[in-house]
């Protein structure tokens, strides 16, 4: 005979520790309940310990089976909410847009049956961050987040606010947007909301937003938040969103060995879980290998992907690394919709656009795009954001020899680039500058390409550095005087080298190493020869300045 009473005593406990991320403690509770007596009470919160816990499929089959029993009691509002979920997750599983539009569809029909309501309200703002566009965003997160002042529901404000912020953001409301973005983020992490998935969606929403508006030091810094956050309530799903983010944020800083480790991780992250979102990683991935040249890699990476939005930047750039120029310039001009549509959203694909037509000298496209550029720059308030457009209308002056106009866009763009100098971008736009004065003012150009260089070389930019390289070569430069690193050091060099940089002494040098002073002294000559330097200060200098050259065993 099912036992009712004991079932709910371990419902009530199972619920307790979902509240304080105890996940296997809920599933063994949820587990014993459904031992006693099948409830949708226990399949749903079962299916949710489980989808804590990364066990997906086992997560869906439960939970569907709580939203039938919901649906068979009458209970109409919980089924939907059920249901939405269920909605979303298939395009987090396995981007299945047909079941994600047929669960959401299921959940209308029931909301239907309601009167007005937070189930109404949750519902609308479910299907939206899924389906609606940023105009559509707006109107329906504002009606959501009056629907949660009049109930008192934090929950629904601050999800509401999240999706509200990031709609104004692409709209180039930015200022606005992020504000609203920055208010949901207190409201999650001050103590308001106890949903810890609600948290983890706004963290994620938070996260996206700052890529679009080229805000990467707001994007470091919730980064940081929210991988503590994952660690601390075991949520994979965030952990390998996060690390999809810092992915990108270290490709566009030029930490290229910080963003291949951080996409590694996320897409064996996602390959246990949410399979449906590893595609993003290995997007990035694939960008990640277009900017450091490595053509046949991103080639790879990108086989299959020509379906997807994510993936068109990326594969524009590697087609015109190619030199297949129509076809990037095809497959960009596709991914942007009627001109008047134009978000910020858009603002990366007409960048690109114009590099293309600039390679085709097509002037007349080269100059209708600029003047959305030109617009946008206004809206976006983001010094990266602003630092691209004031590059490409520079290289946009260059090519049509203006060059006063160039340089000014080029030094404008250096400006803004102040907390990004050593980014791909700020040595890309010092080589433009190179390969401007080279004809007019040959040490100028010098001066620029070996700046250029420096920032290439120290990220791993290899086709790019090659062209600064060549540059110099041009102008009378050859590898010897670029650098004075000649032969790589032994470990034990490189030691010698940093401890000369901390100001030791070769006695000092000797003690911590547990060396004689003469084998010391036999390194730093070792070291001089090696570096082609000339005294111990310059050893310093070159240690501190971190361009010791690679260690050979």
């Amino acid at each position: 005979m099912p036992d009712t009473n004991t079932a709910q005593e371990n419902i009530i406990a199972g619920h307790a520790a979902l509240k304080i991320a105890a996940w296997n403690d809920a599933r063994s509770a949820f587990e014993r309940a459904l031992s006693s007596i099948e409830t949708p009470e226990a399949h749903d919160g079962l299916g949710i310990a489980l989808w804590w816990l990364n066990e997906i499929d086992a997560a869906h089959r439960h939970r569907t089976l709580a939203y039938k029993g919901f649906k068979e009691q009458g209970e109409t509002g919980h089924a939907a909410l059920i249901a939405c979920w269920l909605a979303r997750e298939q395009i987090f599983l396995n981007a299945n847009f047909p079941a994600m539009r047929g669960w959401f569809a299921r959940a209308e029909q029931l909301i239907q049956q309601l009167n007005a309501g937070l189930a109404r309200a949750w519902f609308a703002i479910l299907r939206a961050s899924m389906l609606a566009k940023p105009q559509e965003m707006v109107a329906i997160a504002t009606q959501s987040i009056a629907a949660a002042h009049l109930s008192g529901d934090s929950h629904l404000e601050a999800f509401a606010l999240a999706f509200y912020g990031q709609a104004l953001v692409t709209l180039g409301h930015v200022g606005d947007g992020m504000a609203r973005l920055d208010e949901a983020m207190t409201m999650a992490t001050g103590g308001e909301i106890t949903d810890l998935a609600v948290i983890s969606e706004i963290f994620c929403v938070m996260l996206s937003t700052c890529e679009v508006a080229g805000d990467l030091a707001r994007s470091d810094l919730w980064c940081r938040a929210a991988t503590e956050f994952s660690q601390r309530y075991s949520c994979p799903f965030l952990a390998a969103y996060c690390r999809t983010a810092y992915g990108g944020l270290m490709t566009a800083l030029g930490r290229w060995k910080e963003a291949e480790a951080a996409l590694v991780d996320a897409i064996h992250a996602f390959e246990q879980g949410h399979k449906g979102l590893r595609i993003h990683a290995v997007i990035k991935l694939a960008d990640l290998r277009v900017c450091q040249g490595k053509v046949e890699e991103a080639e790879l990476l990108l086989n299959g992907m020509e379906d997807q939005d994510a993936a068109v930047i990326p594969l524009a750039r590697l087609y015109l690394k190619k030199g297949e120029t129509a076809l990037a310039r095809a497959i960009l001009e596709h991914a942007l919709p009627d001109s008047s549509s134009y978000t910020l959203y858009h603002l990366p694909v007409i960048l690109l656009l114009v590099e293309v037509l600039l390679t085709i000298d097509d002037r007349a496209d080269i100059q209708r795009a600029m003047t959305y550029l030109t617009d946008m720059a206004e809206q976006a308030h983001s010094p990266l954001l602003t630092a691209q457009i004031e590059f490409m209308k520079g290289r946009v002056s260059f090519h049509v020899d203006d060059f006063v106009a160039a340089k000014a866009s080029f030094n404008l763009a250096l400006e803004h680039l102040q907390s990004y100098q050593q980014s791909l971008l700020a040595g890309q736009v010092r080589l433009r500058m190179a390969q401007m004065l080279q004809g007019s003012d040959p040490a100028g150009a010098i001066a620029w390409a070996k700046g250029a260089l420096a920032t290439f070389e120290r990220i791993g930019a290899e086709h790019d550095a090659a062209k600064a390289s060549g540059l110099l070569r041009q102008l009378g430069i050859t590898r010897g005087t670029m650098s004075r690193t000649q032969k790589p050091l032994t470990r034990r060099e490189t030691e010698v080298a940093t401890l000369i940089a901390l100001g030791l002494t070769n006695r000092d040098i000797a003690e911590r190493l547990v060396i004689s002073a003469k084998t010391v002294e036999h390194h730093v000559s070792r070291i001089l020869s090696k570096l082609n330097l000339r005294s111990r200060a310059e050893i310093a200098a070159f240690s501190a300045s971190g361009k010791l050259p690679t260690i050979i065993d």
